[in-house]
């Protein structure tokens, strides 16, 4: 699986972007500031449904906008074309499709485009918590097998169950 193309609009810094990679290996080069971290985090948003860099998905639309839309056209393995989008609203619900198509549920577009993001912030997953690791790979295991995601929140529902009752 690799990503074709990816468009942005109303984005963080970008008011519209679209990015065309190349198979294999990608280097993103300029100054400080110009947006090469937002392309990351996009890609991983689409994979993930969540932002590296912020909880809220209020800060990753532009400042003076109501939504946000990135659009991933990826290869996948079985060499098919398919194109994520994901709609991010202020204040809504967020809307996701597949090939034009309305999902039902936001998360079913989970395991369409896989990716890991290493970023500097993640040292902790070297020198930290083990609980950091454990959450990698979580959210690791979410984009392998998507059904993974109602498992993990009942479990952590249950822990936070437990832990309210042993501190009672």
């Amino acid at each position: 699986m690799w990503v074709r193309r990816l468009e942005l609009v109303d984005y963080r810094s970008y008011s519209t972007a679209e990015v065309d990679f190349p198979a294999g290996p990608v280097v993103l080069l300029g100054a400080n500031g110009q947006g090469k971290t937002n392309l990351v985090e996009a890609i991983g948003y689409v994979a993930t449904l969540s932002s590296h860099r912020v909880a809220q998905d209020s800060a990753l639309i532009a400042h003076d906008r109501g939504q946000a839309l990135i659009r991933a056209k990826v290869r996948n393995s079985d060499d098919r074309d398919l194109t994520v989008e994901i709609e991010i609203n202020r204040g809504r619900s967020n809307r996701a499709r597949v090939n034009r198509n309305p999902v039902s549920r936001t998360r079913d577009v989970l395991g369409t485009v896989r990716c890991v993001v290493f970023a500097p912030e993640d040292i902790r997953l070297v020198r930290g918590d083990p609980s950091d690791r454990r959450r990698f790979l979580d959210d690791v295991m979410v984009q392998v097998a998507p059904r993974y995601l109602g498992l993990r929140s009942e479990y952590d529902r249950v822990v936070k169950q437990r832990n309210a009752l042993l501190r009672s």
